[in-house]
């Protein structure tokens, strides 16, 4: 999933903003240029606020090219920073999506920056829910990763559920609000040597949706009519 222009234009102002930081002025008679990046960077932020953030990113990238071109004179010295991306875990059957998830899949995607989904195997829907799925793993898996929150999507493991965990190597993992026990989780990621990783449950569940909820009520409402 590519960022949405606000969310692109809010990281370019933080990296700028703390890249300045570290700026040296060797020529002083460059001041002038470097108060109109400056200017830039704040009509930058004028645009983000008032949601104009394609030209929000024109500005900004003007205030770094020319903090570029004083860099190649060697009138300043800069380093550009970039922050470290939090990535987001969350997993899941998704079989029948619903607003329900819709919500925690938005909510999982504002706790980080990249929000990487885990789809259960089928193998391992059947061991959990005692039937198939209605939708297979490829198809779930199909749908999940269309959705804009999501950045990649991809199938869990059906010999070791936290084998994926490792592999993604999130900084956050986030929880449903019926889903696991923190408990358990933090157990399991100390045996791995995943300390660091920090766990976040929704505070409440969206509207009582479930996947298993209206399963019944199809059969209640439509299969009488079959």
């Amino acid at each position: 999933m590519e960022f949405d222009p606000c969310t692109r234009l809010a990281r370019y102002i933080m990296n700028f903003r703390e890249s300045i930081k570290n700026l040296k002025i060797l020529d002083s008679s460059v001041s002038k240029v470097i108060s109109l990046a400056m200017n830039y960077l704040d009509d930058s932020n004028y645009y983000l606020e008032k949601g104009d953030c394609t030209t929000g990113l024109i500005t900004i990238s003007y205030a770094e090219g020319l903090l570029d071109a004083l860099k190649s004179i060697n009138a300043i010295e800069i380093s550009w920073e970039k922050k470290t991306e939090t990535i987001v875990f969350a997993a899941g059957s998704f079989d029948i999506i619903h607003p329900g998830h819709i919500e925690f899949l938005r909510w999982a995607a504002s706790l980080g920056d990249k929000l990487v989904v885990v789809v259960s195997r089928d193998k391992n829907y059947r061991y959990f829910k005692g039937y198939d799925p209605v939708f297979s793993e490829n198809e779930r898996l199909k749908i999940v990763e269309s959705i804009k929150y999501v950045y990649r999507a991809i199938l869990g493991s059906d010999k070791d559920l936290f084998e994926v965990v490792k592999s993604v190597k999130p900084s956050v993992i986030a929880l449903g609000y019926d889903q696991p026990s923190q408990d358990l989780i933090l157990n399991e990621l100390k045996a791995r040597g995943l300390e660091h990783v920090r766990i976040v449950r929704m505070p409440e569940r969206v509207g009582g949706y479930s996947s298993s909820s209206i399963k019944s009520r199809i059969c209640k409402e439509w299969c009488k009519n079959l």
